[in-house]
């Protein structure tokens, strides 16, 4: 019912009183011709409020003078209308025209890119490859081709298995899948020994090719041969043969940071001064409306605001950098205090020293006082990895 209102709204109607005592005769003949009357209300005996189609109300001028009725219009309904008001006002088709304009200008450019990745260090990568196509928040959809704009990011970017490029309405999704590490080719013609690329008590041994040097529980320096890639024949006179030593040697090492205890700290503290510097965002262009901040030394906190009309985020906004002055300042440590934070500070070092596939099994903290009365704090930690290397076998 719902449409059937729209509809004769889009079309326009009109609300008509018709009089004379041929009204019964006056709708049977509209109906006869296929004139649409609805909503038809009795007012008394030789009137009625009805309403018409305008191309109804055009044709039942015979039906009117036929039956001998008066038809008068008493409102005037509808879309066309409605238009009819705006005709002569200039202003409002220029109002109109520009609003069409600028509804067809923001729905032809992307405001948004959405780079879906399993991988953050993904990520850059593949915005470089878009800005270097020209790529970015502004760009017309009209000559983007998705699966061209795919072809050149799996062709830029390593380590990528699967790239898709789809645009729904105005934001530009990129989704990227990275690919599994191949097994590394063995040559026939390579000739390598496994050595020890640290010292350490060898724990478990898995050797696929190549003569074992050592055996579980050795004691091992850095650069010592663990497996031969020369084999020997027990026949003297078959000789020797060079080949590609293969397996994994896990070893148990060590790790050891040292660091004075200091009991003077410098502490970072933020005070109550901050500037905000604005800048006017439009797509990824910035307008800075403000100046730098007036201090020394500050920490920067970043914060975007887009315009969301309706729930519809739009690339018009602001970024607002709020400084915050820092100031520094020594204090005096308790001997506790004090080696509380040089065994942080040695945990930290240790921690961005240990390779990746290291598992730390034991830790150990000591105190030494050196010979000078400096007290020392000493971290070592106890690990599990794999230690093989290879080196060529020597001529």
């Amino acid at each position: 019912m719902f449409l059937v209102h729209l509809w004769n709204y889009i079309r326009g109607y009109v609300i008509i009183i018709v009089t004379g005592r041929g009204l019964e005769r006056f709708i049977n003949i509209c109906s006869k011709r296929q004139i649409l009357l609805w909503d038809i209300i009795r007012k008394d005996s030789e009137s009625a409020l009805m309403k018409a189609s305008l191309r109804g109300f055009r044709l039942m001028r015979p039906a009117a003078k036929k039956s001998g009725c008066r038809v008068r219009i008493q409102k005037k309904c509808g879309l066309p209308f409605c238009l009819n008001r705006f005709k002569k006002r200039k202003g409002f088709k220029i109002g109109l025209l520009l609003f069409a304009s600028l509804l067809v200008l923001a729905t032809s450019v992307i405001w948004d890119i959405e780079i879906i990745s399993p991988k953050p260090e993904l990520v850059p990568q593949v915005q470089n490859v878009l800005e270097t196509e020209n790529i970015g928040r502004g760009s017309f959809k009209r000559g983007l081709d998705p699966k061209k704009l795919a072809s050149r990011i799996a062709l830029d970017v390593d380590g990528l298995a699967w790239v898709g490029v789809e645009i729904k309405g105005v934001k530009l999704y990129v989704t990227v899948k990275d690919s599994i590490e191949p097994p590394v080719l063995i040559k026939n013609n390579e000739k390598f020994n496994i050595v020890a690329e640290r010292d350490g008590i060898i724990t478990h041994m898995e050797v696929y090719a190549g003569n074992t040097l050592v055996k579980k529980g050795d004691t091992v320096k850095k650069g010592q041969v663990l497996v031969s890639g020369r084999l020997e024949s027990k026949n003297p006179d078959f000789g020797t043969r060079d080949v590609h030593a293969l397996g994994k040697i896990i070893a148990r090492t060590w790790y050891e940071s040292s660091l004075p205890v200091s009991m003077v700290y410098t502490q970072r503290l933020k005070t109550e001064k901050s500037h905000d510097t604005v800048y006017l965002r439009i797509f990824d262009q910035k307008i800075k409306l403000g100046g730098e901040p007036p201090f020394e030394m500050y920490e920067t906190q970043t914060v975007d605001k887009f315009l969301s009309p309706f729930g519809i985020r739009l690339p018009i906004g602001l970024t607002v950098e709020t400084s915050f002055e820092i100031m520094e300042r020594q204090i005096d440590l308790t001997m506790d205090e004090a080696i509380s934070v040089a065994i942080d500070t040695a945990k930290k070092d240790l921690e961005a020293r240990l390779p990746d596939d290291c598992v730390v099994v034991d830790e150990k903290i000591k105190q030494v006082t050196g010979d000078n009365g400096t007290v020392y704090i000493q971290v070592v930690v106890e690990c599990e990895e794999d230690i093989a290397g290879l080196v060529p076998v020597a001529e």
